[in-house]
């Protein structure tokens, strides 16, 4: 409960930046769709078949490509949640010093204004 405030920013900016990935793929996916479909393409148009609806394969491609694109950041969430908990983790467990070293890596640690203290010279 120390770091609500870390965890609902960190929440709030993943899922704008995974919002933004989806809708990327899928108005990109149903674009190209678009233009299949209604043989727009040149370089494929005879391999697209000839429809009357054209827009019931459009939009089935462009609901598969948001399940897809689901899953895939669904999976980087996973991933992006637990590099979170090991940093806070990290944050708990060490204070820099000799005995207890930080184990964030230098980017994370120049981006807090965190630094390990060597040892002393004797």
């Amino acid at each position: 409960m120390r770091n609500i405030i870390r965890v609902a920013v960190l929440d709030k900016v993943t899922d704008f930046l995974f919002f933004l990935g989806k809708l990327l793929i899928v108005g990109s996916v149903g674009i190209l769709a678009f233009f299949f479909f209604t043989h727009r393409i040149k370089l494929v148009e005879d391999s697209a078949p000839p429809l009357n609806y054209y827009w019931v394969p459009i939009l089935t491609v462009i609901v598969g490509s948001y399940l897809i694109a689901h899953g895939f950041f669904s999976v980087y969430g996973m991933c992006v949640d637990t590099l979170f908990l090991c940093f806070l983790e990290d944050l708990e467990r060490n204070d820099g010093s000799a005995e207890k070293p930080y184990f964030m890596s230098p980017d994370l640690k120049k981006l807090l204004k965190k630094t390990n203290k060597s040892h002393p010279n004797a």
